[in-house]
């Protein structure tokens, strides 16, 4: 896995995940500026496109772009199944100690 990424998956995530990468699909991992000095993640499922990176993690495939600003990337995708906000919700890591 690229260094730059600590990324892990829930087991019902990564369940969701694996059912995606059989009908060629992923996890596209996107950042975007909110507001002035925050980023918001947004993870959906997505086919890989033309200068993407892929990053196996767990036998599933996140596909990032080269917008994805350079830093390290700590986190948990988890995966709700229901309601308004279903889908694939990213959790912050906190920075393991060094």
């Amino acid at each position: 896995m690229d260094s730059r990424y600590d990324i892990k998956f829930t087991e019902l995530a990564k369940q969701e995940g694996l059912e995606l990468a059989e009908e060629g699909l992923g996890v596209r991992f996107s950042v975007s500026r909110s507001g002035c000095c925050a980023i918001s993640v947004s993870l959906y499922p997505d086919y890989q496109k033309d200068g993407d990176k892929v990053i196996d993690i767990e036998g599933v495939p996140l596909f990032v772009r080269d917008e994805v600003p350079e830093m390290k990337w700590f986190g948990l995708i988890d995966y709700k199944p229901k309601g308004l906000h279903k889908g694939f919700q990213w959790k912050f890591g906190r920075k393991p100690e060094t």
